[in-house]
């Protein structure tokens, strides 16, 4: 493993997909006292959330471990997937917040709408999720090799004489 084979797209790739895990665990929204985080206030998304994370800590990974560019590039043309998704999903619960309060307070009656706070760790949560997608997007998009794997292609290939020919331009007898 090699971390000079890292380029700049990778660096926050990596960074923003441990950072998006890290922001699971904090509070997304709330409601008076009660406060939810990504697991406790989505059924599908925080697992979408977690996998967008987890590819962006591979991406990294897998570049620095990596010599050639097939694996980093397939791993990143699938973040860039599943990373459009989830942070379009992330939008959607940005605009329309999950109902906290009916989890805190039972059923409320039709037309009842309580103000759901959204807190720091859906908002950290969001960044993280755009950048991992547009890093990964940047990271398939440079086809430059990094400096480490320039410097290590280059090899010495000594060169031999020829072999001696006799008088009729036959080589050996």
């Amino acid at each position: 493993m090699d971390l000079r084979r890292l380029r700049a797209q990778e660096w926050i790739a990596g960074l923003c997909g441990a950072v998006l895990i890290g922001s699971t665990f904090l509070d997304w929204y709330g409601f008076g006292s009660t406060r939810r985080n990504a697991w406790e206030a989505f059924g599908a998304l925080d697992v979408l959330l977690a996998l967008v994370g987890l590819m962006a800590l591979a991406l990294a990974v897998v570049a620095a471990a990596h010599r050639t560019q097939a694996v980093p590039t397939a791993i990143g043309s699938l973040l860039v997937l599943v990373g459009v998704v989830a942070s379009a999903w992330l939008v959607y619960r940005v605009a329309s917040p999950p109902d906290v309060a009916e989890i805190r307070l039972g059923p409320r009656p039709t037309g009842y709408r309580p103000s759901t706070e959204r807190e720091v760790g859906l908002w950290i949560g969001l960044v993280a999720c755009a950048g991992a997608t547009l890093a990964a997007l940047g990271s398939i998009r440079d086809h430059r090799f990094p400096r480490a794997v320039v410097e290590a292609s280059r090899v010495e290939i000594p060169t031999l004489p020829a072999p001696p020919r006799d008088g009729a331009g036959k080589a050996g007898p």
